[in-house]
């Protein structure tokens, strides 16, 4: 679906209502940055599939009210990835990372530790922003889930996982190429200095089938942008 006006974030929309006043980060960019006025519209989305035109009807220093209407449910479209990631020691390229996989359609992501993380500060809300606003940029209206961090066994004690699953990696053994796939995958890529040998058995003993992302090594976060590009085809 191509979107004729900007889409912002309303967390709040909901069928129920036919007015609403703007949340403080959408009025500042509605009001401030794109200088909207009375009688202008755009759409809004709570990300969760739900979308609605919005007209401004009245607005002052401090809120912005809209009617709106034609509301709209959403579906995700293509095969649904399950990214599990290592946590990075550099933020930027963890941000980076949350970007470029969320406007390529990752469903979910889980933040991995492992035993060669180098552990940061888990930044939920600033990492929950980059998603929701790579998701507006990329005009979709299911934003993926962000999980907190969570080891690799806790990650298998989960009974929400898929089960076709994939693991990259860097050891010399038989691997597959990774290609699009029309199931819900699972996705790992390790942390700088790839995964341990013990925790490559414990995947592999969770059903997970190793695979090469080509001839040169890659960056973790180049990996995880790499596999969600060839996996959604």
């Amino acid at each position: 679906m191509k979107i004729e006006l900007p889409l912002f974030y309303q967390s709040n929309l909901s069928v129920d209502l036919s007015n609403l006043s703007l949340e403080e980060d959408t009025r500042k960019h509605v009001v401030t940055v794109l200088r909207m006025k009375e009688g202008d519209e755009f759409m809004l989305t709570n990300g969760n599939g739900l979308s609605a035109r919005a007209t401004i009807q009245h607005m002052d220093k401090k809120q912005a009210h809209v009617a709106v209407d034609r509301y709209q449910v959403h579906t995700r479209k293509g095969s649904p990835i399950s990214l599990g990631i290592s946590l990075l020691k550099n933020n930027t390229r963890f941000e980076w990372m949350l970007e470029k996989v969320t406007e390529l359609g990752v469903f979910e992501i889980f933040p991995l530790l492992l035993d060669r993380t180098e552990r940061q500060h888990f930044r939920k809300d600033r990492f929950e922003q980059i998603i929701r606003s790579a998701c507006l940029q990329s005009e979709q209206f299911v934003f993926p889930a962000l999980h907190d961090p969570l080891s690799l066994n806790q990650l298998f004690d989960r009974i929400d996982l898929p089960q076709n699953r994939l693991i990259a990696q860097c050891y010399e053994q038989d691997k597959s190429t990774v290609s699009s796939i029309h199931q819900h995958t699972l996705f790992l890529v390790g942390p700088e200095g790839d995964f341990t040998s013990d925790e490559l058995q414990v995947a592999m003993s969770n059903h997970c089938k190793p695979v090469s992302l080509g001839e040169t090594r890659l960056r973790t976060e180049t990996a995880a942008v790499a596999g969600a590009a060839l996996l959604r085809g």
